[in-house]
């Protein structure tokens, strides 16, 4: 009765050949039943059902696909395979035919030799009843079906979204929301290794080491995508690695240009894939799934026909060189020692200094301890009582910024190693420089303005300044300029007129742009930029040293009889700026005179050096307004 009711309890019918060795969390570390570290490497499936019912592909063609991915003479070593049950799934094909499809791929997986992680595979709020009375009814029926099974694992709730707001308190209203579900799980599966994610598409695994779920045999979930930048993994994803297994249960990237694409999964091998492989590799307890085993389901691995596409933006050929590469690292029933977290601390960093000092940023500069027991896989930077910065051990500089002017400050780096033993601290005192008037102020608008033949009257708000500064002539100049600024949450704009008495004359326009105003003595690469536009032309064009300017970023020009006007849009996003009012940013206007191809002429508003285009300390500083 129980069993028609849809609450069956487990198989009495086991898999046909049995499966890898139950797994058990001791520390940070998964182990074997003879205490063997072990690491799970390997890709994630698409929803077989949903391949089944809605992809239009034979049955046996998915199954061929479970049995590609584990396939050692092809090439392909996963070990472990991640199987996502999608609530749409559920509701269309129901339960039965869930239950059938993961009968099938434990019974593979065993013949396989491989791990299978089942996934309740959702990207939904977790606070509502709708989610808790679905996850409560699948765990019902699924813990208890696989319990037995060694080689199953169990995802409890993939990708949970909202709330997610407050960092540490949204870590903790999804650990008590989560709490109960987890005991589900474990009442009717004791000894399945269970993975457990966190807000924001589990994201939020910082947290998970120093508030952990109060449940034995938990492994951390995270999603590590393109938007995900390298500099943020060390903090966000492998400081919790040191104190609990963490488990990249979804990573991938994909070309602009692939079908179904989106803005968080573009990336390249050259620039995110290969430096993702590098840092999870120098962190050995940590596991992963790539995303996605399949032809169509985004970031996919394969083309069509089930070919590996070649070029930088594709990321099968690197999975599977991945895998081929660590296929005998910590495989169950290999015997090898688990790592001791014994022993001394590194040493304290060396040489700590104070390289640079500005009004509301320094920058901090180290040197590696000496002769470290291990590897140094990361640093902390602390800032007062601030919350440590955290870099991965190859980086030994960091800018502190959000500072107070004429503030004294003490900075402390200490090192950690693989183990998770961290050093005493090294310190340097500093003060900042006093705040300086800016040289001028750029109102807010409430609207973004006109950027189109007519000035619309937002532009009323922002007061002109003389482009007037000469920098060098062969000849007598009749020309005048202006410019002017606004900035609303998404952009900067910035509105040049030129007024020519003569008429036709051949002008260019440059924009010139710090827009953290971090002050280097070189463009830094991300968000100094040199902007620029030739009279009669449609497109900007970017300086030598300039940061890449994006599509996102616009110009219009105006022509009358006699003057000539610019309007730039930089959007704030683009370069990972914040804008709020007291913000600061560098800023200088250059108006140009060509005759032909030869440069005649130039006056800036600021700069008197004609530096500008190599060095943005040649640059004014402005500030945003009310």
């Amino acid at each position: 009765m129980a069993a028609i009711a849809g609450c069956s309890s487990q198989r009495t019918d086991g898999p046909e050949t049995a499966g890898p060795p139950r797994l058990t969390v001791e520390g940070r570390w998964v182990t074997d039943p003879d205490g063997n570290p072990v690491v799970l490497r390997g890709v994630s499936l698409a929803d077989p059902v949903w391949s089944l019912e809605h992809a239009e592909k034979p049955e046996e063609e998915y199954w061929e696909t479970f049995r590609l991915a584990t396939d050692d003479d092809a090439g392909w070593h996963a070990r472990v395979l991640r199987l996502p049950i999608e609530p749409n799934s559920i509701s269309e094909a129901g339960m039965d035919a869930v239950v059938d499809a993961l009968d099938r791929a434990v019974e593979l997986a065993a013949e396989r030799g491989v791990y299978l992680l089942v996934d309740y595979h959702a990207s939904k709020r977790y606070d509502t009843s709708s989610i808790d009375r679905r996850l409560r009814s699948f765990w019902d029926r699924v813990a208890p079906r696989y319990a037995d099974d060694t080689h199953v694992l169990y995802e409890l709730f993939g990708a949970p979204t909202e709330p997610a707001a407050g960092g540490r308190e949204a870590w903790r209203t999804w650990r008590d929301r989560a709490r109960p579900w987890l005991s589900v799980v474990r009442d009717h599966a004791p000894d399945t290794p269970i993975v457990v994610g966190s807000p924001a598409w589990s994201s939020l695994t910082a947290y998970a080491a120093a508030e952990p779920f109060d449940h034995d045999g938990l492994l951390y979930s995270a999603h590590v995508y393109p938007s995900w930048e390298p500099r943020s993994w060390e903090a966000t994803f492998g400081t919790p690695a040191l104190e609990v297994p963490v488990f990249v249960t979804e990573w991938g990237y994909t070309g602009a240009e692939a079908a179904g694409s989106v803005t968080h999964l573009i990336g390249t091998a050259e620039r995110w894939g290969e430096p993702f492989r590098e840092w999870v590799d120098t962190h050995e307890n940590v596991h992963w799934c790539a995303a996605t085993f399949d032809t169509r389901r985004q970031p996919a691995m394969f083309d069509a026909d089930w070919t590996l596409p070649d070029g930088d933006d594709n990321m099968g050929a690197l999975v599977k060189a991945w895998l081929t590469d660590r296929r005998d690292d910590h495989r169950p029933g290999q015997e090898t020692p688990l790592p001791s977290d014994e022993g001394s601390p590194p040493t304290p960093p060396e040489s700590v200094r104070i390289v640079r000092v500005q009004e509301t940023r320094a920058t901090v500069r180290w040197e590696r301890p000496q002769d470290p027991d291990g590897a140094v896989l990361q640093y902390r930077v602390t800032l007062d009582d601030r919350e440590p910065t955290i870099l991965r051990g190859s980086k030994r500089v960091v800018e502190l910024s959000d500072l107070a002017p004429d503030q004294d400050y003490e900075v402390r780096v200490t090192a950690v190693d693989e183990r998770g033993l961290e050093s005493d601290p090294a310190s340097a005192r500093f003060s900042t420089l006093a705040l300086s008037s800016p040289e001028a102020a750029i109102p807010r608008t409430p609207s973004a303005p006109s950027i189109g033949a007519e000035v619309d009257d937002a532009w009323t708000l922002a007061e002109p300044n003389a482009v007037d500064t000469l920098l060098w002539t062969d000849r007598r100049l009749e020309i005048t300029a202006t410019w002017r600024a606004l900035w609303d949450e998404n952009a900067l704009y910035v509105l040049v007129d030129t007024d020519d008495p003569e008429g036709g004359t051949d002008v260019f326009a440059e924009l010139y742009l710090d827009l953290d105003n971090s002050r280097e003595e070189a463009y830094d690469g991300e968000n100094d930029l040199q902007l620029g536009i030739h009279r009669g032309d449609e497109y900007m064009w970017q300086g030598y040293h300039s940061a890449p300017v994006t599509g996102v970023a616009e110009v219009a020009t105006t022509e009358t009889d006699r003057s000539w006007r610019v309007a730039f849009v930089v959007p704030w996003t683009e370069y990972d700026v914040r804008p709020i009012v007291g913000s600061r940013l560098g800023l200088d206007v250059h108006i140009g005179v060509r005759d032909g191809s030869e440069r005649i002429a130039k006056v800036s508003w600021f700069d008197e050096s004609d530096e500008a285009w190599e060095n943005p300390q040649a640059f004014a500083t402005v500030e945003l307004g009310e």
